[in-house]
């Protein structure tokens, strides 16, 4: 397993003991926010890192995304039963992200390609890991980040629906 793949492994590694800390009544926010930092940045690095060592793998370009969404979705669903964000937040981007992975997991049976992340893509990426770290910090109006992350998310799951289609 290449070096990208063990620091994407970790990032799902990653997603329980974020969870186990969201569980924990009076724990400061900061180690929370300090986890899901760490994810985002191992997000950045896996990928550069299998390119820059031409490691890319069929096995990294399906999971990374995998783990970017169960990292996410677990913050997202945490912050909403906290009552830091309105559940239908969280509840479009479960099911904005559930369409995407069965969709991807149809067209991958069918035609065995996978999309390459878009630029609209990973600006959802970037505006939901701010906006979820400030809400996890208690920072007023982060969570409008997370909305608008949301909705970037939403044209870029359309976005790569075209681009399969067009395949």
């Amino acid at each position: 397993m290449t070096l990208a793949n063990r620091i994407t492994m970790l990032r799902i590694a990653a997603t329980p003991l974020m969870l186990y800390l969201f569980s924990l009544e009076n724990l400061d926010p900061f180690w929370i926010a300090l986890v899901f930092i760490l994810t985002g940045i191992t997000d950045m690095l896996d990928g550069r890192l299998a390119r820059a060592r031409n490691e890319v793998t069929r096995f990294g370009t399906l999971v990374d995304p995998l783990a970017d969404k169960l990292i996410m979705l677990a913050a997202v669903i945490s912050l909403a039963l906290r009552s830091r964000m309105p559940m239908w937040v969280a509840a479009l981007l479960v099911v904005k992200e559930l369409a995407l992975v069965i969709g991807a997991g149809v067209f991958l049976f069918s035609k065995s390609k996978v999309t390459p992340a878009s630029n609209w893509g990973k600006s959802a990426t970037v505006l939901l890991y701010v906006g979820v770290t400030g809400v996890i910090l208690g920072i007023n109006g982060f969570v409008y980040l997370v909305v608008l992350g949301v909705g970037v998310s939403l044209i870029a799951g359309l976005d790569y629906l075209r681009q399969a289609l067009q395949k």
